[in-house]
């Protein structure tokens, strides 16, 4: 059948409209592309390629005298500030990634704990349900290794919302807060590289910008907030060491819970009001503390623990778990003793106290409260 010239139009018209919604489509895309160029400026080398120099390695301090004598404390010696980061020392950033030199959004001090933790700000191009968000989160993130809060943005409910499994809701922006140290040390080179390699999936798969800080800023951030926790990182212990019969589980279990302990994770747990733990009691054998175990368990002895940073006014913690020693050593038939099976003097209590408030009066100074919520991150 011979087409007739209304036809050939109609169909050359159709052919045309195709192409232009194909070509539609391929400017936005190449538009994103362009903005995400825009953000990242130039590539940097990736970490996981040429590896990163090895950290030092954190020292805690410890109080260096013999507490069987009235002799005064040697004085507590405080780590070196790490060595700065070398100019190529760098971590590989995602494409879709800039930098964080203006804030983003809301103050990082409104949610971000500023003293131990980074914001990280996620920019999507479309409101995303945040369950599609935190499944691809959770797909991507397998690597990240470090403690991570998030939040998101959702501008229909007007509201932030802590990020959940379960949260729902369309979410236009995205919060991270990332750690930057805890007790196993500082943020590495690898672990940044493993969170960037996450968030650059993130903005493949959601056409998202992300606002992240400068990585060797970060990383020497870091690694002055280790050096300053290692220097005050200190735990004091009380020994409860039976005489010559040992200590019998059910009884030091219905002593401990009379005094307000509970069992926990292998240990007898004190707690404040908001739940923080003030002081444990621990085993002074191998063998954890559990339920079951109790009812059976014989002990030469039991060690009080005080976690120095992570109390509110340590040196009156510690005078009440003197107190609480004395008072369980007189009912199981112990001795209140130190490390090298000494006993405690008085003036021995003393220098440990002061060095207690000591400790926490420098941690005061640098802007972290023992016992906040800042100092529990950091000591975790």
């Amino acid at each position: 059948m011979q087409l007739t010239e209304l036809q050939i139009g109609l169909i050359a018209l159709g052919v045309a409209g195709v192409g232009a919604v194909v070509g539609y489509n391929m400017w936005q895309e190449r538009r994103h592309r362009q903005t995400a160029e825009r953000a990242l400026g130039e590539a940097r080398p990736d970490v996981l390629i040429n590896p990163p120099k090895t950290s030092q390695q954190r020292v805690e301090p410890t109080l260096d005298f013999d507490l069987s004598d009235d002799a005064p404390a040697s004085p507590v010696n405080t780590p070196a500030a790490p060595a700065a980061m070398d100019a190529d020392d760098t971590v590989a950033m995602p494409a879709m990634m800039a930098k964080a030199d203006e804030p983003v959004g809301e103050p990082a001090n409104v949610w971000a704990d500023e003293h131990v933790e980074q914001l990280v700000v996620i920019e999507l191009d479309e409101p995303v349900a945040a369950t599609d968000f935190q499944r691809a989160w959770g797909d991507l993130a397998q690597n990240v290794d470090v403690a991570l809060r998030l939040r998101g943005r959702d501008d229909q409910a007007g509201r932030w919302l802590t990020l959940t499994p379960e949260t729902a809701g369309m979410l236009s922006s995205v919060e991270l807060a990332l750690q930057v140290a805890d007790r196993r040390g500082a943020l590495s080179e690898q672990t940044l590289s493993a969170l960037a390699h996450a968030l650059q999936g993130v903005a493949d798969r959601f056409l998202a910008v992300v606002h992240f800080p400068d990585a060797a800023e970060l990383l020497r951030r870091a690694r002055e907030l280790d050096a300053f926790a290692a220097s005050v990182d200190v735990q004091i212990g009380i020994n409860l060491v039976a005489g010559e019969t040992p200590i019998s589980g059910t009884k030091l279990r219905a002593l401990a819970e009379a005094q307000g302990f509970a069992l926990s994770g292998g240990l007898f747990h004190a707690r404040d009001e908001t739940g923080a733990t003030i002081y444990t009691l621990g085993n002074l054998d191998a063998a954890q503390f559990s339920p079951e175990a109790m009812r059976t368990l014989s002990t030469q002895g039991v060690t009080l623990l005080l976690d120095v940073p992570t109390v509110a006014d340590g040196a009156r913690q510690f005078d009440r778990m003197v107190a609480l020693a004395e008072q369980f050593a007189h009912t199981l038939g112990a001795s209140v003793v130190d490390d090298n099976r000494h006993p405690l003097s008085p003036a021995s209590l003393g220098v440990i106290r002061a060095k207690i408030a000591e400790f926490q009066g420098r941690m005061t100074q640098f802007g972290i409260a023992p016992g906040s919520a800042s100092a529990r991150r950091l000591f975790s």
